[in-house]
């Protein structure tokens, strides 16, 4: 079964359930100058070409991560409480798109937000199981 224990930033890594971003928050546009948050709708992980959907609880991952621009660190609480982060290794903002990278746990994470709608999607892999998480950003 692939309710593998992930680190929260992993999650994003994350990190991202039910809770969601309201369009209207986002409609006001993400520079990427500003910290963000991004709450995670669906989760879909694969191990030996096995797939199962779900929300980030499933998988053991955070409902919400947060995006610290300035210090280039994305964190989440994970569900003993216990925060956990992973650094942001490259940061860019194109005239759409902000796309965030880094490794946690033996796999590469990517993180991708539209700019205009807040709209997020994240891919982690590795060599044992890959994910791909649908969420929403905002600015905070």
């Amino acid at each position: 079964m692939l309710k593998t224990k992930l680190s929260a930033a992993l999650a994003l890594a994350v990190g991202l359930s039910a809770a969601v971003v309201s369009a209207g928050a986002a409609a006001a546009g993400i520079t990427g100058k500003t910290n963000l948050v991004c709450a995670s709708v669906d989760v879909v992980g694969c191990t030996n070409g096995n797939c199962l959907q779900g929300q980030a609880h499933t998988f053991d991952m955070p409902n919400f991560m947060f995006i610290d621009v300035k210090r280039k660190l994305v964190h989440a609480t994970d569900e003993s409480d216990k925060e956990v982060s992973s650094p942001i290794r490259n940061f860019e903002v194109t005239e759409n798109t902000i796309i965030l990278q880094g490794f946690e746990n033996h796999r590469g994470w990517t993180l991708g937000v539209d700019r205009k709608t807040g709209k997020m999607t994240m891919s982690a892999t590795g060599a044992d199981v890959s994910f791909m998480v649908f969420g929403n950003c905002t600015q905070r």
